[in-house]
């Protein structure tokens, strides 16, 4: 009896010795955590500015954490990390900037952070914006599609002031021989919408062609649009 006592003591022991190694080793683990969160809003950016935030990086686990490659699933955003090996308890810096060029409008896009963490060794950051600007037109471009040589063809462009401060047009520029570019000289309020008359009298017929128009404003944000011209010239009837 008293041998089986031993016996089962001793196993009982050997039990105890692997729950605790196997609790050390659980425990005893790098992890990563985000400090500013998983979801990362640039909120209003306008469009062609460089929005930038500073992301702390921790490694809250018990052995070193490595972050290896961040990838992000855009060119258009950048990344600088100050150090990649934390001890228990280190934090880093996560630098991250978002060109807003080529957007408008809502943005989503992600990092995916590369560690050593043995319980999330991708960590995926969702990055946000909303790309605004201070004026938009539609369509995109004047189209001549139907211009006759020596007659004069018009086409129609509405411009929208989208900020929440009056706008003004202070002028247009174009290498295009006899273009010109008619259209209200009156503030624009915001969220009211002017029309934009271009007229164009070729000289020659001519294949499809292509150029373009400056319309110089009062926005610091846009003091310049460009708006693209397309032609096809034909011979007059």
């Amino acid at each position: 009896m008293r041998l089986l006592q031993q016996t089962m003591a001793k196993k009982n022991l050997i039990l105890m010795v692997i729950l605790g190694v196997a609790t050390v080793t659980a425990i005893a683990q790098p992890r990563l955590k985000v400090l500013e969160g998983l979801n990362i809003d640039f909120g209003r950016v306008d469009r062609g500015k460089v929005a930038a935030r500073h992301l702390t990086l921790k490694n809250i686990g018990d052995h070193k954490l490595i972050v290896g490659n961040i990838e992000a699933s855009c060119g258009c955003t950048g990344t600088l990390l100050s150090k990649k090996e934390l001890k228990p308890g280190d934090t880093t810096s996560l630098f991250i900037t978002f060109n807003s060029s080529g957007f408008i409008g809502p943005v989503h896009k992600t990092l995916t952070v590369h560690t050593n963490s043995t319980d999330a060794p991708r960590t995926v950051i969702d990055l946000s914006a909303t790309v605004v600007e201070d004026l938009s037109f539609s369509p995109a471009w004047f189209h001549f599609k139907d211009a006759e040589a020596g007659r004069k063809s018009t086409s129609v462009v509405k411009l929208k002031n989208e900020s929440t401060k009056v706008l003004k047009i202070t002028g247009f520029r174009t290498q295009l021989p006899n273009f010109t570019l008619k259209y209200a000289h009156k503030a624009l309020a915001p969220g009211s919408t002017i029309v934009l008359t271009a007229e164009f009298t070729p000289k020659d017929a001519t294949p499809v062609l292509s150029d373009g128009v400056y319309i110089t404003t009062s926005s610091s944000i846009q003091p310049e649009l460009y708006i693209p011209i397309y032609r096809t010239v034909k011979k007059r009837k």
